[in-house]
Formats: C-alpha cells, structure tokens, sequence
C-alpha cells in the first residue's frame, strides 16, 4: 500500500479533530500533532483551517455522490433503488465516518463563501433523494403526503447514522442499512414487513 502523502495525513488528521472536537475548537497545533508534523510548517501545505474544512466536505461530497449515481441512474424499480441507496449512504459513513461527520455538519459557523459552498455540495446529494421519492410517487409505488418531507425524513434518519454508529457495536453497517431500508420503505410504500419481503426486494 502507498504511503499517503503529507498532506492527505494533514487532511485525515483534521477530519477525525473536526469530528471529534469541533471545527471551532480544533486548533492548528491540534491537526499538526495528530498530523505528525510540525505546526509551523503546516502552512506549507494548507492555505487556512477553512480550507480544509472545505476539502474534506467536497471529498465526502463526491464520496456520496458516487455511491448512489449508479443506482439513481438504473433502471430498477423506486423500492429496489431505495434499498440499494441507504445500504450505499451507510456503506459511505461506515468506511468514512470522521468526514461524513464534518461533511453533514452545518452548524460550523464558516465565511458566506464556505458555507455556500458547503450547502451547495449537500443540497447536490439531496436532489438524488428527492428525484428517487419523486419516481416513486409518480409510479405509484410510494405513498407520501410531501415529498419534501419524506425526503428530510429519510435523510435525517440515515445522516443520524455518522453519529452513533460503532464498528465494534452490537449491528454491523450491513445489518443498520438492512433494517433502515425496511423501516424507510415501510414508511414510504405503506407495505408490511412481510408484504415488502414478498415482493422480492432482497437485503442482500
């Protein structure tokens, strides 16, 4: 495995800060210690800890995006693409949980330009979840009195997960994203446990 590059450990190193501490609170010296390298010589490689921030949220940003494009852009049916996109949101978070975090943060209070910029990259990812429920009602196959809101539902239920999710805790990612796909597409189809599995909509 390559070595990562001095400045990709300064960047791991304020993700995992930014989640953990805050944006506010994580100073330089904080991200040049957990970095290993000097604070002075950080500004060799990084403008402000704003840009940082930044990167790490259009990294995270195209992680996400990536992840999902695939399936939003496939030619299954709304339930199946729905399954197959919170096992894909998760999968992101469990891999990369410390830049999900920041990534989903919009309380860091950030220059108008960041955080226009921040909002930009996340309203971007939601529009994926609003074309996905906005597929499925048309096709009669979700039954939502607001599509905005089942979107901020369904959003806020799975950017809940980079909070509270632990590799060493007692329901793997796999299992999370099984039993949130249930519950969302109950929700969403109106459909029992039963009447969802009978349909051939696989956890696997």
């Amino acid at each position: 495995m390559p070595r990562k590059s001095r400045r990709a450990l300064i960047v791991q190193a304020a993700a995992e800060l930014f989640a953990t501490k805050g944006f506010q609170k994580t100073t330089v010296r904080d991200i040049a210690e957990q970095a290993g390298v000097l604070s002075g010589s950080l500004y060799a490689h990084i403008e402000t800890k704003e840009d940082l921030f930044l990167e790490i949220v259009r990294l995270a940003a195209h992680n996400f995006e990536q992840a999902v494009l695939p399936v939003i852009t496939g030619s299954e049916a709304p339930d199946v693409k729905l399954r197959a996109m919170v096992k894909a949101h998760i999968r992101v978070i469990e891999e990369s949980r410390a830049w999900a975090q920041v990534y989903l943060d919009d309380s860091v209070e950030l220059s108008h330009e960041a955080r226009a910029e921040a909002r930009r990259l996340r309203r971007q990812y939601e529009d994926y979840w609003a074309q996905l429920i906005r597929q499925g009602s048309q096709q009669g196959v979700f039954h939502v009195e607001d599509e905005k809101l089942a979107r901020f539902f369904v959003l806020s239920a799975l950017n809940g997960v980079a909070r509270w999710y632990r590799p060493e805790g007692r329901l793997s990612a796999q299992a999370v994203a099984d039993i949130y796909g249930d519950m969302i597409l109950r929700l969403l189809t109106g459909r029992s446990w039963h009447e969802i599995h009978a349909t051939g909509i696989d956890r696997g």
